[in-house]
């Protein structure tokens, strides 16, 4: 900035004359001296900064992530919002959890046709027909039992998926710092309650 305003000042105090002559092979010492004058002006007038922390680098390794939409993965495909947060081991469990309660489902499901089928070709108000009647009212309800534990299971595992979401950039380090450790008597563990209306 001050070079700016120097070459500025100079510029209006030179003649515009490009022929050699005495006068301009050498620089008028007023020009000079009120470009000198314009340099520490315009330094006196910037603020002096003696100790300015150095700019902000960009973190390049985290992503904004927006957890509604983990969310939302992980209710079209379980395990996809935890694979999107990087927890590989959760969707293995989160995909193997669904998949058994999916194949109870199935399971009572043939179990209760198959009592529908041996209802039907059972005589009326025979004790096949009733034993056949219990085993379908038995295994529908066990069906239904599954399905609202999967129904369970997939809304935790897309709540798990938010809340990982929410955290994927937390950085945390759990325990006593290490200048702490050296220090006399156990660890202390300290309690903090912040409220706000």
């Amino acid at each position: 900035m001050s070079l700016a305003i120097a070459t500025a000042a100079l510029a209006q105090t030179t003649p515009l004359d490009t022929t050699p002559s005495a006068d301009t092979a050498r620089p008028d010492s007023t020009a000079v001296k009120a470009a000198a004058a314009a340099v520490d002006s315009a330094e006196a007038r910037a603020p002096i900064r003696w100790n300015a922390p150095p700019p902000a680098v960009r973190d390049t390794t985290s992503r904004h992530v927006k957890p509604f939409l983990v969310m939302a993965r992980s209710a079209i495909v379980p395990g996809w919002g935890q694979v999107y947060n990087r927890q590989p081991l959760k969707a293995v469990v989160v995909v193997a959890g669904e998949g058994l309660l999916a194949y109870q489902i199935f399971r009572e499901l043939g179990r209760e046709n198959d009592a529908i089928d041996r209802k039907s070709a059972a005589i009326p108000d025979s004790p096949e027909y009733f034993a056949a009647d219990a085993d379908k009212e038995t295994h529908y309800n066990l069906k239904v039992n599954w399905i609202w534990w999967t129904a369970a299971a997939h809304l935790l595992q897309m709540a798990d998926a938010y809340v990982d979401a929410h955290f994927l950039d937390f950085d945390a380090e759990f325990g006593p710092d290490d200048d702490r450790s050296s220090s006399k008597g156990a660890p202390r563990l300290r309690l903090s309650l912040n409220v706000r209306f």
